[in-house]
């Protein structure tokens, strides 16, 4: 829920038209106009509605690598996913899959989620989905941008791909120690340019497969939640709070 002090025009046209109370003698009484989801009554149906305008951001479009991940110089990367954490420590959860997956330590990652400027649309939250339906496409994503890094390091290197292994977003030779690179020296600062395949974004994938259970070393583990510390001192800002207060004096 979210308040404001004043009520745009056609709200106000709206709710008189309709009977209810005048702006002014609604600010009298209230003090403020309280905006929440069950304002249906006054929502013109879906049929009647006119075309809806482009939205100030384009879609991040998830047929991109680059829209999931971003690897830096300083050889760490941010995962930018299309969902939030509503307190449950999901944000957590994606970071250790998309580690995992990509071999990279949790600590030398971050994670933005449902931000619509900047990540994909991956729908609402809710009904226990977030890890065990759109977990996949996050991971294989991250599976994605562990191939294609393997076979750049495999042309700079001159190693095949199935002699390299890879540990922290650091990939060696396995004959040769002395043969490294990493994953910021490889694509820091620059663009993938990969084209994901799927129908939807559920469906989003690469050429590469995920790993096995038995193979993950991050998921699984009980690592620190970014989340606990600022619930504990208060600090915390939940993300859609402040995005809908954007979307909503847009939209006014």
């Amino acid at each position: 829920m979210t308040a404001f002090t004043s009520i745009p025009k056609h709200i106000e046209e709206v709710l008189e038209s309709s009977g209810k109370s005048s702006r002014r003698t609604f600010l009298k009484t209230s003090g403020l106009f309280v905006v929440s989801f069950s304002a249906a009554p006054f929502l013109t149906p879906a049929s009647a509605q006119a075309p809806a305008a482009a939205g100030p951001y384009p879609d991040k479009d998830y047929r991109q690598l680059d829209s999931w991940i971003v690897i830096r110089e300083d050889n760490t990367a941010t995962f930018y996913v299309g969902k939030t954490d509503c307190g449950q420590g999901t944000g957590t959860a994606f970071r250790q899959m998309m580690a995992d997956e990509l071999d990279m330590a949790y600590d030398q990652t971050s994670c933005v989620m449902g931000t619509t400027d900047l990540t994909v649309d991956q729908g609402g939250s809710g009904g226990s989905d977030a890890i065990q339906t759109d977990g996949w496409p996050m991971r294989r994503v991250a599976a994605e941008a562990r191939r294609v890094l393997l076979d750049m390091a495999s042309k700079q290197l001159g190693v095949p791909v199935d002699q390299l292994t890879v540990t922290a977003a650091v990939i060696t030779a396995k004959a040769d120690p002395a043969k490294r690179v990493t994953y910021g020296q490889l694509i820091g600062g620059k663009r993938f340019n990969v084209t994901l395949t799927g129908n939807n974004i559920d469906a989003t994938t690469g050429q590469a497969r995920v790993k096995p259970v038995q193979d993950f070393k991050i998921v699984g583990q009980s690592l620190q939640r970014y989340d606990i510390p600022p619930k504990v001192d208060g600090s915390l800002n939940w993300p859609w709070t402040s995005r809908f207060q954007e979307w909503f004096t847009r939209a006014m």
